[in-house]
């Protein structure tokens, strides 16, 4: 069969999100560790989320799924930073707790226009967390990027940050 085409791997990967979005997990699975196993940072992050919550027939892993956000961060992949830096701050997945660790990655992954990278960042700076300074004008400034996007958690806790 040779070597596969970057076309190929980024069909892999698209047609995982359609399987993931049908609850197709254990297709998504497939597909996703196809595009991984070619270095493929989109592939990683979605299997290493299908390891983090055990679906697709994967046994709940969170090293595994610790590696493979690694893996897909280190290639720039903003759902691979975001889901790392989730990591770092709760101390999960073999991680030690580093909430500077988390506020470099969800910087990484905002920067990129990444929703949940915004709303993670933003929380941060709204308590002060992760060495940042406690600034709810950059809170509510990286919430409303992340509620434009849709994002409803963002779009909460904008609604509370006192006027």
């Amino acid at each position: 069969m040779g070597t596969p085409s970057q076309a190929d791997v980024r069909s892999w990967t698209s047609q995982a999100y359609t399987a993931y979005g049908r609850k197709d997990y254990t297709e998504a699975a497939r597909l996703y560790r196809l595009a991984a196993d070619q270095g493929d940072a989109d592939g990683q992050a979605g299997l290493g989320f299908l390891y983090q919550e055990g679906l697709g027939g994967l046994p709940r892993d969170e090293r595994e799924a610790t590696r493979l956000y690694r893996l897909s961060a280190d290639q720039g992949n903003a759902t691979g930073q975001v889901s790392l830096g989730v990591f770092y701050r709760q101390g999960r997945g073999g991680l030690p707790k580093d909430e500077r660790g988390a506020a470099r990655l969800y910087r990484l992954s905002a920067d990129q226009g990444d929703a949940q990278g915004q709303a993670n960042l933003g929380f941060l700076y709204q308590n002060g967390l992760g060495g940042l300074p406690k600034d709810e004008r950059e809170a509510a400034r990286l919430y409303r990027l992340a509620a434009t996007q849709g994002d409803t958690w963002a779009q909460s806790a904008l609604s509370r940050l006192p006027p």
